[in-house]
Parts: structure tokens; sequence; C-alpha cells
């Protein structure tokens, strides 16, 4: 069996407050009701996902459903800075949608198609008041894994952001996953992972990333998590100018493009390492610098709270 994931910020969290204690509580009560399945919990403006009571999938304001209330999902939004004007965003994972919500409401030109394994996920999906399946947005019910073997999309994008009660799925982190993706995406597509763990794990994912994308490959942390953004450029690498920043950021302007920019890490293209073995070494170096104990990630939900303003 394996052991349930910790909360993000737990590997560096040394006492649980009594009020977190308290609230884990609640959410286990709730748990019980739902008989282990994923649920939701809502405490005033606030809607909650959780996967378990340590694992909160998604968050979402009731006053505002297509806000992108956690900083993740605003750095991953930051794949605009490399494709502005996606066709199709082909999405791996839907939780509380809140993506696909940003991505149907702002960007009206592209096609969303959804692939979600977990039914009762899906059966959420108006909680969370995603818009119904039409011409532009699909949910399929099915295992990403086997449907890529059977389906091809030509993708803009390809957002990988799949989670289950007990982290990071390791069947779509794997080498061969990762050429299912590259496969599915246009000539010059951008695949985005969102990806968590250990910096040992995190740098064997770059690697593998980096060679089925020819190395060009950047990343970031989440600035409210230890969550790290990966985005990962198939064909030329297009990134935006200082006027393309500016544009982008009028049209989104919670997205926060300059920030984010000055913030990404890679290796250097020419870069030319003796083996696997020194380009991960380079890979932990880079990891190092930001995946450390950080004043600013909330270590409990009463902080996370006041973070984002609830």
């Amino acid at each position: 069996m394996k052991k349930p994931r910790q909360s993000l910020s737990s590997l560096f969290l040394k006492q649980v407050p009594a009020a977190e204690r308290e609230h884990i509580r609640r959410l286990k009560e709730i748990q019980k009701v739902h008989e282990g399945r994923p649920f939701h919990f809502d405490d005033g403006n606030l809607r909650i996902m959780y996967l378990n009571p340590k694992c909160m999938q998604s968050a979402m304001k009731l006053n505002a459903p297509d806000e992108l209330v956690c900083a993740y999902s605003r750095t991953v939004m930051g794949l605009l800075m490399f494709h502005p004007q996606p066709r199709h965003i082909l999405l791996i994972g839907l939780g509380g949608g809140s993506l696909v919500k940003y991505c149907y409401r702002h960007l009206p030109d592209c096609r969303i198609t959804v692939l979600e394994i977990n039914a009762d996920v899906i059966a959420m999906r108006e909680l969370f008041m995603l818009p119904p399946d039409d011409e532009r947005l699909q949910v399929i019910h099915c295992d990403a894994v086997t449907h890529l073997q059977d389906n091809t999309y030509d993708a803009d994008v390809l957002l990988l952001d799949a989670y289950d009660e007990n982290g990071l799925v390791a069947d779509l982190n794997t080498a061969e996953f990762y050429a299912i993706c590259h496969a599915n995406l246009v000539a010059n597509g951008i695949m985005v992972a969102n990806v968590w763990g250990k910096p040992s794990a995190l740098t064997g994912m770059l690697s593998r990333l980096r060679q089925q994308f020819a190395r060009q490959v950047s990343w970031t942390r989440s600035p409210d998590s230890y969550n790290l953004i990966v985005y990962a450029i198939k064909g030329a690498l297009n990134q935006a100018d200082e006027h393309a920043i500016k544009t982008l950021s009028d049209q989104h302007p919670s997205l926060q493009f300059s920030a984010l920019q000055d913030k990404l890490l890679s290796l250097p293209l020419s870069a030319d390492y003796a083996d696997t073995e020194e380009e991960l070494a380079a890979l932990k170096l880079s990891l190092s610098t930001i995946m450390v104990p950080d004043a600013n990630v909330p270590q409990n939900y009463a902080d996370w709270k006041k973070q984002i303003g609830e």
C-alpha cells in the first residue's frame, strides 16, 4: 500500500498548530461520509476539493469561480509566454477545473480536451461551476495512458496536472509517457507539467523531459507551495519578448508574466555533459536554489487563507 501524500509544505512543517489539527479532524469527518472518495469543503466564499484530508486538490471562490486562486495554477498559465494563442489545449487531470475554467473564459478561440480517470472527480464538475461539454470543451473519463495509445491529438498545449490521493501518478511521469505527450503536440507545441516531490525525484523528471524535448525545458517553483512547474518546448524555442510580455500582461493582469519570466531556470542549451550523472548533478544544483524552506509558503490552512485574501 502506498504511503499517503504529504501536504505540500509538510516536508518543512515541524509542529502542527491546534487549529490545523481541528481543521483536519473536520475534514476526516466529511471524508467518512464520502467513504474515502474525493469531497468538497465549503468555508465562507471558498469551495475546496480534497482527495483526502491532507491533500487539497483545488480551490475556488464562489463569487469568482473562474479566478485562479492558487499561485501554482497562475504559474502554469505562464505557458502563454511560449504559446500566446493556443487553438487546442489537452489537459490530463481535471481536479476542480480551475485551469479549464480560466482557459475557457480567457482563451475564447481555444478548444479544450480533458482526460480524467476518476469518475468521482468528474461528478463534482457542477459543484465547481465548470461549463457543460460543448463544441469547445470535452471532458473524457479515461486512463490517459491507454487513451493516448489509441487516440492522437494535435494539441498546441498539453497540461499534465495529474495527482491521486498518494501524490504524483507514477505512470504519467515516465520517459515512455513523456514520449506519448511529445507525439500529441504540434510542431511548436508546449508541454507544461505540475510536479511535486523530493529533489532527487524531480531531477529525474527534468532529465527525462530534457531528453524528450531536445533540452528545451525551463522550470520554476510555485510562489505558494513546493510544486515545480516545468515548461517543455517542442520545436523551436519561441519565448515572448518585452513587447509581447506587455501585451500578455494587459490581457491577463493576474498572471504577472514579467515576475515569472525573471524566475525561470534552465540549463544552457549548449551545455555538453559528459554523461547522465553529470547532467543530473547540474539539475540537482539548480533545484537546490529553489526547493528550500520558504517563509512565504503557508504551513497550515489558516495561513493559506490569509495569503489568498480570505
